[in-house]
Formats: structure tokens, sequence, C-alpha cells
């Protein structure tokens, strides 16, 4: 574990950040203590010399202790104004929802005594006059957050929930990207629901860009049974969909590496400003990104380091993003595939142990299971179940989900222009979502297909999980060790002597 770890400084970077963002949380003095105790105590256990990469590490980890104290005056100042009114100007950054004959928002503090600004609120309203990206002068009543949403709206940066009394003007498209990208959210649903049917279109609304509004709450009930609720929540595994079609494109027709990392870097940008920035396509573009900056430096990109990279750089953003259920499960599930999946999938190949469609269908199953293994403590805890037939599941409709995908997003982008071709594009974007619907109902409906767990089932989850953590480092110490067995046979062989290092 100790050379995995010196070899990512990143990924311990990350692992080090996530604690202090914790335990900041709960004490603020304790940030000072528990960062330098932590930040000193793995460097002297781990390393032995001073190098640059660490030194980097060090700067991180302050910054974010400087960035964790800030968010922790934010979030004392919010608290302040609780159960007081608010007068002012707020952007409002969620668009409306109709929820009991309330309309609920999210608004940010853009001119307001009182709370900072960019402070952001949780509000309901009576009347909906307002878009996201608008601007609006309003009264607002103000007060706690419910406890049992705290830590939820907190990783959101939403630090006060309340009622909007009074409004006394709205200013149109006063942000305009907020605005350019609600507009193309609002052509995409259009398109969707104009050329297919609506449980289709509501499959691929979700797909493309999370809008999980037109989804019944009884076929959510399924995909949550069925364990794919990741396919409907967009996540790394869309953004690296879209990013792998763009580049498979970009090569095809440019040879420049500078042109392939800016297309990269745009399609990243565009996708997380079209889902709405949530936290898991947040660390899936930060990722892509860091591969983009890999392409043009013409440097090795290792996947685990990457991802601690990112997960670093989101947690400066934004301490309590660590909090986020989405960003935990996000960061775990591909953390299992990266660093275990992956890795056991090329042994298995290049020690030609399966071949062909049974080592591909073998992989398939490694890297579903792996991030069921990876999430299962976050799982068993929030939600206290766990889905029996998700492997299967995942497996059976991951290439539609791909297809889906790809044919819808071509679809959306030539239907302005070539209105024919588009629709053929995305009819057939919309098989492929009733597949996928087709294979949910059937597996989410199963008697079995959902097995509660026990009160035990954390503890008993983060000792599976820690315990195929270190069978892997012993599997590789042996498979190591073999390799070095080979070669003092071969240089015994050819008359030498052992290697001096063994």
């Amino acid at each position: 574990m100790r050379d995995y770890l010196k070899k990512r400084p990143l990924l311990l970077c990350s692992l080090i950040g996530a604690c202090i963002c914790v335990i900041g949380y709960y004490s603020k003095t304790a940030v000072f203590f528990a960062g330098i105790c932590l930040i000193i105590i793995c460097f002297i256990l781990i390393y032995n010399t001073v190098q640059a990469p660490y030194v980097f590490v060090m700067i991180l980890l302050v910054l974010l202790s400087v960035r964790l104290l800030q968010t922790y005056e934010k979030t004392e100042t919010a608290q302040k104004a609780c159960g007081t009114e608010l007068k002012g100007r707020f952007i409002v950054v969620e668009s409306p929802e109709e929820k009991s004959g309330y309309y609920t928002s999210v608004l940010e503090s853009a001119g307001c005594a009182g709370i900072d600004d960019g402070t952001r609120i949780f509000v309901f309203s009576r009347e909906s006059g307002f878009e996201c990206g608008d601007a609006i002068y309003a009264v607002i009543n103000t007060y706690s957050t419910d406890e049992r949403y705290k830590l939820s709206n907190y990783s959101e940066k939403i630090y006060l929930s309340g009622n909007i009394q009074q409004i006394s003007d709205v200013e149109k498209d006063a942000d305009p990207v907020l605005s350019v990208f609600e507009d193309i959210r609002g052509y995409i649903t259009e398109t969707l629901f104009s050329c297919m049917k609506y449980d289709e279109a509501a499959t691929l609304s979700a797909v493309v860009f999370g809008d999980r509004s037109y989804i019944s709450d009884e076929f959510y009930e399924l995909i949550k049974r069925a364990g794919v609720s990741h396919v409907m929540v967009v996540s790394g595994m869309h953004l690296a969909i879209i990013v792998s079609l763009v580049t498979k494109i970009s090569e095809k027709l440019f040879y420049s590496s500078g042109v392939k990392a800016t297309l990269i870097f745009i399609t990243v940008l565009f996708m997380t400003a079209l889902c709405g920035f949530t936290k898991s396509i947040i660390r899936a573009g930060v990722c892509y990104i860091i591969y983009a900056v890999s392409i043009l430096t013409r440097r090795d990109n290792d996947s685990v380091n990457t991802l601690g990279g990112a997960v670093t750089v989101i947690l400066i953003a934004e301490p309590m993003t660590v909090f986020s259920i989405s960003f935990q499960l996000s960061v775990l599930s591909t953390l299992g595939i990266v660093a275990a999946a992956l890795p056991t999938v090329k042994f298995i190949t290049d020690r030609r142990i399966l071949k062909g469609r049974t080592a591909g269908l073998f992989g398939a199953v490694l890297v579903t299971a792996f991030a069921l293994l990876f999430t299962l403590p976050v799982t068993s805890y929030v939600f206290g179940y766990v889905s029996s037939v998700s492997v299967v599941t995942n497996i059976l409709i991951s290439f539609a989900v791909t297809l889906a995908l790809g044919l819808a997003a071509a679809g959306l982008v030539i239907y302005p222009f070539v209105p024919i071709a588009g629709e053929c594009l995305l009819n057939a974007a919309g098989v492929a979502a009733a597949y996928i619907n087709m294979v949910i109902s059937e597996f989410g409906s199963l008697p079995f297909a959902v097995i509660k767990l026990g009160k035990f089932a954390f503890v008993g989850s983060l000792v599976l999980l820690f315990s195929v953590i270190a069978a892997l480092f012993a599997c590789k110490k042996r498979n190591d060790m073999l390799k070095l067995n080979a070669v003092d046979r071969k240089i015994v062989k050819e008359g030498g002597g052992k290697l001096k290092w063994r």
C-alpha cells in the first residue's frame, strides 16, 4: 500500500483532504490541528525524501484547509440570517418545479444585505414567473435548513431555506450562460418528445442531460431496484461516451494533439454546463481536463492519480462536496474500476487466462462487480439495501446506453439542419431507450431484486472491501516475486549472479 500511494501522490492528497473536510465540518478549530497532524504523520510514514510532487501535495492540502475555513465563515454568516427577512437581488440557478401547489427553486444572492454574495437559498414560492438565469428582486423569509438534508444542501452550497413573500421585479436572462443552457435543455426536451413515445423520451431526457422529472415515481422505483440509478443521473459514464465519440472523430479528421485536447476541453465544459454542474460530471470533467493537459504535455496519464487530482481540485473549490452522496458514489465506483477492475482484466488478458468474447464478458462482470463493491459501504449506510440483479442489468443495458446516448447526441445536433436525418437517428435512439426500459422493468420487478441489509451491514461492507483490497495487493506482490524469480533464473542460467537488490 505504501509503495502504491507513493507512486500516486494525488490519490493520497485526496484521501487526506477528504478527512480534513469531514473533520472541519464538525469543528472549525480542529481543521488546524487535524490538518497539520494528518499531513505530517502521513508524509513521515510514507516518504523518506522531500521531492517536488510531495511539496505540491503539501501546498494543495494547505490551500484546502484555507478554503475550508472560508466556507465555514460563509456558513456562519448564513446561519446568522436565519429567521430574518432578506431583501435584494437574487439569481435563479435552478428552474422552478411544482410540488404540492408550491414552486421550489434555488436562488443565489447577488446584492442582498445580510448574507454574502453567492450564498444559495432553497426557496418555496406561490408564483413561478421566473426561469433559470433570471434575476429577481424579492423579499424572502429565511429559516434553517432541515437537519435531515443539511449535509446534502451544504454539498450544493445551499446554506439557507426560505419562503418568497414578494417579487417586485424579474430581470430576464440576467445570467446569459444559465439562460442559454436552459434554452438548450428546452430544445432537447421538446425535440425528444416530438420524435418518440413518452416513456422513451423520458428515459433519453435522463440519459442525455440528467432530467428525471418526466420519469414516473413507479418506474424510478424499478430503476433503483434494478441497480441502475447511475444511468438516469448524468455521470462520468455519460461524459466518457461523449468524449470518446468526440475523440474518435477528431482523430479521423485532425492529426494535431492540440486540436484533440481543445475539442475535449470544449466538450467537457459544454456537457458540464448542460447537465447543471452536477458533482459526478464535474468529477469526470476535471479528469478529462487533466487528460487533455497530458495530451498537450505528452506525459503519461495514470488514471488513479488523475482521479485523486480531480477530487482534490473539487474539494478545494467546494470542501462540503465531500458530503454529496452522488459525488461519493461517483468517485468510489470510478476508483473501483480504474484501480481494481481494469488492472485485473489486464492481468487476465496478458496471461491469456481468458480469450476473445469470454474475456470481454468477464471484464464487463468485473467492472460492474468492483464498482458495486467499492460503493457498498455508502449504499449500505445511506440506503440500507443492495440490488441483487444490478450486475446482470448493467451488463445487459451498458451497450444500449452507449448506443442511445450516441444516437441521441448526433440526432439532436443534426435535427435543426437536416430534420429527416436527425429524426431517423432519434427514432433509433428511441428503440434503444425502449430496450433499456424493458430490461429495467423485467429485472426491477423481480421479487428478489432487492436485498435488505442489517444494522451491521456498513461495518461488514468495510471489512469486505478492505479484505478484497488486501487480497489484490497480496496477489500483486506474489506476481512481482514470480517475475523477479524468473529474472534471477535467467541471469543465473546465463552465468551471472542473482540480482543484488533481491
